[in-house]
């Protein structure tokens, strides 16, 4: 049989042509993908899969799948090839389908907190914070703590055995409540429903919790009870894993030793964690910015070049020493050596915690090595989508992470346009293969991260081959000597330390040299005339129509968002949980209305805010406008004013919160301006608590009325309503729809037709206030919430929601998102 059959079509025996294996496995493939676009059903009007449907695919999952892939090979064998790709088609999405299915019927349907006594694995390496440590409990038992408590007992019963959990640990200066990987625990914790924040751009946390196969999350009442190690391979790998983060943390203990600075310590420790293990732990917030700024996120990922660095290095020590071993007679040293990449190539994936980059690289490696045992040559494409199709078959979530898509589409692009060139390492090659992998990920990159970094060729120019040939294997080498004792591992993190602390600071000047875009991602219509466009630019200079390809790249480039036309309004409450950000666009200006909390080390400033504005293609802030100094108002600004330093404040002045002293300017009562045909009116009442002094800002638009009223409550209102005029159409209620706000007589003074609160899910305030809502819907209001509708847009008078507008993907299933609470 020839070498390359089973990749090339078959004849048969009436002439008839099937289509080769390479094609059905692309078929598959293309379905598995294809599958996570499936509608499921998010409310009782929605359509899409059901109840119904979630329990056959969990009842059929992985058997049927399976099967109907066997039988479609047979099919393909038999020269049966239209029932053979129908067949691979109905295999791949039910893949897809059933795996979704199948964790949809296991998570529990609660609304409310609970708690449950608890017995588990804890899973992965712990991510230890300055105030908590958060790790993943993959559950084996699981009680109420209360057990007449009906409720608790329907989601923590047998059901939740095998589920895992994401939770958090506030416990604090007590060495017994340190959390180890790969032990087992009992514990008490208070469980919540899956929720995320529902935005214009940014991170969809409710996909990386399904992706991650979490079904609740919380944190603990008590501390938790040390069971003792747990038993599995798993289990043994974290607790390695845990093991060699120890190890490297005494390192750079060691390190600091040695004088060691702060700016070089922090890049030794974001940079022996991220190579050596795949952790990014010890990444601050500036140092991951830095490397989303200048497109070298990447290189905090355990890549496919760091798995093929130590097979190779792993294959060269065996042959080199295979021929003077008595035992080699016989065996060639080219088997062995390649047996031996593999093994060292899986076992380094598998202590970086086998990420989507580093399984796509062993599984690589391991078939093209397979080719060596068997005297067989890989076409590297077909390699390629083996590998592809692996990854699904082992792992039909891996869709949902960015690495995926990123890891596969870099090593196609190298495949395709770089293959076959020997002189790779001259300069010039290597200047032309970071350009056509900028180029060609650029809409990749456009998308998942809405910007494009300009600095990101020079700075990878620099940052690859001294991350990739230098510190690498400086890291690797630093994890093995940091095994041996804190001494050698400290001087070598000293090393990285000063070598990372270079980069950075490289990185940082090409950051500020060359700021990156912050226009959002171009209509899907542009990005389908991008790639084309792209791809026949990255062609060899003698290949025609170069015009046509700048024709095809042009809307993509010239396209943007535009703002509403003069006189008109657009307002967006941004989901930002207990607290408040509002947007406000006209045609050529944007102000902010707070600027979202901050809540320990998450700033939703720069985690909600930023993002949303890059989405909605907000280039420039005009002003913005603080209510009143509480962190749930003005914890983001600082970072929202180092994006935008030009954008004049109001209602604040510094120093603090980002202000430097003579900065900022206070809220004047009665001062007012108008931006392309719309007035901005502002209002201070001059007496009360700090919520009743709020800045109040009143829009006054061609389509209608909008009344911001910070945390103002019934004082403030009462005067407010006695110093001009309130009526309008929409109305920001006042203290997140706390009880000392929204009076009758306030609600009737404005009249509005809608209601908006701005809330946290499931908080401790218990915001909104049911009586306050009752007041405002008896009024004739329909009340929109935050925590519930996700992002409110106001248009015209006009009030939708994000989740309403969302596509119903698995991960908006009401298992993981119930809307109607």
């Amino acid at each position: 049989m020839d070498k390359d059959s089973a990749f090339t079509p078959g004849q048969g025996v009436v002439g008839r042509r099937c289509p080769s294996l390479r094609w059905l496995l692309l078929v598959w493939a293309l379905a598995v993908l294809a599958a996570w676009f499936v509608p499921w059903r998010t409310g009782p009007q929605a359509v899409g899969i059901g109840p119904a449907m979630t329990a056959w695919l969990a009842a059929i999952t992985p058997v049927a799948p399976w099967a109907l892939a066997l039988s479609a090979v047979i099919a393909w064998r038999l020269l049966r090839p239209r029932l053979a790709v129908a067949m691979l088609i109905l295999a791949g999405v039910l893949h897809t389908l059933g795996a979704a299915g199948a964790l949809i019927a296991q998570t529990p349907s609660f609304d409310q907190r609970i708690d449950c006594r608890l017995e588990g694995r804890v899973a992965g390496l712990v991510d230890v914070g300055p105030d908590r440590r958060r790790f993943r409990l993959v559950v084996s038992h699981a009680a109420p703590v209360a057990r007449d408590d009906q409720a608790a007992a329907a989601v923590c019963g047998e059901g939740l055995a095998g589920s895992r959990l994401r939770l958090s640990d506030y416990h604090r200066g007590d060495d017994r409540l340190r959390l180890a990987a790969g032990h087992r625990y009992r514990l008490v914790a208070r469980l919540k429903p899956l929720h995320g924040h529902v935005n214009p751009g940014g991170f969809d946390y409710r996909r990386w919790l399904f992706r991650h196969r979490v079904v609740a999350t919380g944190y603990l009442r008590e501390p938790p009870v040390d069971l003792g190690a747990a038993w599995g391979w798993s289990a043994v790998v974290d607790r390695l894993r845990s093991r060699a983060r120890v190890q490297l943390a005494a390192s750079l203990q060691q390190a600091d030793d040695f004088g060691l600075p702060d700016v070089a310590r922090g890049s030794a420790a974001a940079l022996s964690h991220g190579l050596a293990l795949g952790d990014r732990g010890e990444l601050t917030d500036g140092q991951w910015e830095t490397l989303l700024a200048s497109g070298t996120n990447h290189l905090l990922a355990i890549s496919g070049l760091h798995v093929g660095m130590i097979a190779a290095l792993a294959a060269l020590l065996v042959r080199a020493l295979w021929g003077r071993l008595g035992v080699s007679r016989g065996i060639p040293a080219q088997r062995v050596a390649a047996l031996t990449a593999v093994i060292a190539g899986w076992g380094y994936a598998v202590i970086a915690g086998l990420s989507i980059p580093t399984l796509r690289a062993a599984l690589m490696l391991s078939v093209l090595l397979l080719g060596v045992l068997v005297q067989r040559r890989w076409r590297l494409v077909d390699l390629w989508l083996l590998a592809f199709v692996l990854v699904l078959a082992l792992d039909p979530f891996a869709p949902l992470d960015m690495g995926f898509w990123l890891s596969f589409a870099a090593v196609l692009l190298i495949l395709l346009f770089v293959r076959g060139r020997e002189t790779l390492w001259r300069p010039f090659e290597l200047l032309r293969l970071q350009w056509l992998l900028t180029l060609g990920l650029l809409p990749l990159t456009w998308v998942l991260f809405d910007r494009v970094a300009f600095a990101s060729l020079p700075a990878n120019l620099v940052a690859v081959p001294l991350v990739s040939v230098l510190i690498t294997p400086l890291a690797l080498a630093g994890l093995v000597a940091s095994m041996i004792g804190p001494m050698p591992g400290g001087g070598v993190a000293w090393l990285i330390g000063w070598l990372g602390a270079g980069l950075f600071a490289v990185l940082d000047w090409l950051v500020a040299a060359f700021p990156d875009s912050i226009r959002p991602p171009p209509p899907w219509l542009a990005l389908a005339f991008l790639v084309p466009g792209l791809a026949w630019l990255m062609l060899p200079r003698r290949f025609p129509g170069r015009l046509v390809a700048v024709v095809l790249i042009g809307p993509a480039l010239l396209l943007s968002s535009s703002g509403p036309s003069p006189g008109r309004l657009e307002a967006t409450v941004l989901d930002v949980g207990q607290g408040l950000a509002v947007v406000l666009r006209t045609a050529d200006h944007a102000l902010l209305y707070d600027a979202g909390p901050r809540f320990g080390q998450f700033d939703t400033g720069e985690a909600v805010v930023l993002p949303a504005l890059r989405s909605m293609g907000v280039v420039g802030l005009d002003r913005i406008v603080i209510s009143h100094a509480a962190r749930d108002h003005a914890g983001g600004l600082a970072s929202i004013r180092a994006a935008f330093p030009d954008a004049g404040v109001i209602g604040l002045e510094g120093p603090g919160h980002g202000l430097a002293a003579g900065e900022g300017g206070p809220c004047r009562h009665g001062e007012a301006w108008q931006w392309d045909g719309v007035r901005f009116e502002l209002a201070r009442p001059p007496f009360g608590s700090a919520n009743d002094r709020s800045c109040v800002l009143r829009v006054v638009s061609a389509a209608g009325t909008l009344l911001l009223t910070g945390d103002i409550e019934a004082a403030g209102e009462q005067w407010l309503a006695r110093q001009g005029d309130v009526r309008s159409d929409v109305v920001l209620v006042g203290h997140h729809g706390s009880s000392s706000s929204s009076t009758a007589a306030f609600i009737r003074a404005t009249g509005a037709r809608h209601a908006l609160v701005s809330a946290g899910f499931l908080n401790r305030w218990s915001h909104p206030r049911p009586a306050v809502v009752s007041r405002w819907q008896a009024a004739g209001a329909t009340v929109w919430r935050t925590d519930r509708h996700g992002a409110l847009q106001v248009v015209d008078g006009q009030v939708t929601s994000a989740r309403r507008v969302a596509w119903p993907f698995a991960w908006r299933h009401p298992a993981f998102e119930r809307p109607d609470r």
